[in-house]
């Protein structure tokens, strides 16, 4: 499990730098008349919006925890999501990056289990 959780972040640490790299997505425009809105600083490079890496970091961690008992799991994701919230509540990135940092971080955990043997099948071993 642990090797699992680790090869899993150490992926969703690199793919959002890669995607990046091959997206120029403009981060939400925080500037208004009076200076930033609510005093939201700048967060990152201005045309590195997509994907959220936060999320994509959530999505694949979450995804992990669904292996554990209900009430850790949920907690999870609850706390995940409430990270993820803060990055369109802050005019870092739009709804539509976090959702798709949140699908892709789930799609890289679950391509890993392949890989190192973690999940349902497991047990049947």
């Amino acid at each position: 499990m642990a090797d699992h959780v680790l090869l899993t972040t150490l992926v969703a640490s690199a793919l959002p730098h890669l995607l990046k790299t091959l997206f120029d997505q403009q981060r939400p425009d925080r500037l208004t008349v009076r200076g930033h809105w609510r005093g939201v600083p700048f967060s990152g490079k201005r045309f590195d919006a997509f994907p959220s890496g936060h999320a994509v970091h959530v999505g694949a961690l979450a995804s992990a925890a669904s292996r554990l008992p209900g009430r850790q799991r949920n907690i999870a994701w609850l706390v995940g999501a409430g990270l993820v919230a803060t990055r369109i509540v802050l005019l870092a990135h739009w709804t539509s990056d976090v959702l798709a940092g949140l699908a892709i971080g789930v799609l890289t955990e679950r391509t890993l289990r392949r890989f190192t043997g973690y999940g349902p099948d497991r047990d049947k071993r």
